[in-house]
């Protein structure tokens, strides 16, 4: 079972600047390459006067706070993001630290992940075009970089809407999906949690695509 331990509380007050230690265990149900569906557990710090002053069951509040929370987390560097709650199986007892207005509950839940790989294929939508590559989108990450020494044979077009062309006519522009694969990944180091990707379009099939309205990964 993977869990997630949350550092909330700071002289007794809740800060979203908290951290998530490392996950220490984890137990796959499926593995479809990038994709894995997990039973977790996450550590939920709920204060005691919202629970005895809110009229709502105590259930109730701590699942609210846990799918804030779990939202909040978004992504970690060893499970990737989160991309959705399949059943929650179970909430704990609450426990009351000794200096703490929180009590800290147990939430086990079933859930979907996704972790970025080198080498595998995805497909992105172009959100911005710039001289030396363009940056897209694909499900929750928007940090994918294509930049031109890996786009061959295309060349930058300058103007109001920028865009690449290649020597077949083919055009990589702002909204347009693109089938790439990642050559290198990593962490991100800001505040963000987040993966920064770099792809690339060298090798067969790989390029501009026709996808009606498909965002590049299906959950």
């Amino acid at each position: 079972m993977l869990h997630l331990y949350n550092s909330f509380f700071s002289s007794s007050i809740l800060h979203k600047s908290h951290h998530t230690k490392k996950l220490v265990q984890s137990f796959h149900l499926y593995r479809d390459s990038m994709l894995c569906d997990v039973e977790a557990c996450l550590f939920v710090w709920v204060p005691v006067k919202e629970i005895k002053e809110s009229g709502e069951h105590p259930g109730s509040i701590v699942i609210k706070h846990f799918f804030n929370e779990l939202t909040f987390i978004c992504a970690t560097e060893d499970y990737g993001y989160f991309l959705k709650v399949m059943k929650v199986k179970s909430v704990g007892n609450g426990k009351l630290s000794k200096y703490s207005t929180h009590l800290m509950f147990p939430v086990t839940f079933f859930c979907r992940t996704f972790l970025p790989k080198t080498g595998e294929v995805l497909v992105g939508i172009v959100i911005k075009v710039c001289m030396q590559g363009v940056f897209l989108k694909c499900g929750p990450m928007n940090s994918i970089y294509l930049g031109r020494r890996k786009m061959p044979n295309y060349n930058y077009v300058p103007g109001e809407n920028p865009f690449f062309l290649s020597d077949d006519q083919s055009r990589i522009e702002n909204e347009v999906a693109v089938r790439f694969v990642v050559f290198a990944e990593r962490w991100s180091t800001t505040n963000v949690r987040k993966f920064d990707l770099l792809a690339s379009i060298e090798g067969d099939s790989l390029g501009p695509v026709s996808l009606n309205g498909f965002d590049g990964l299906e959950l």
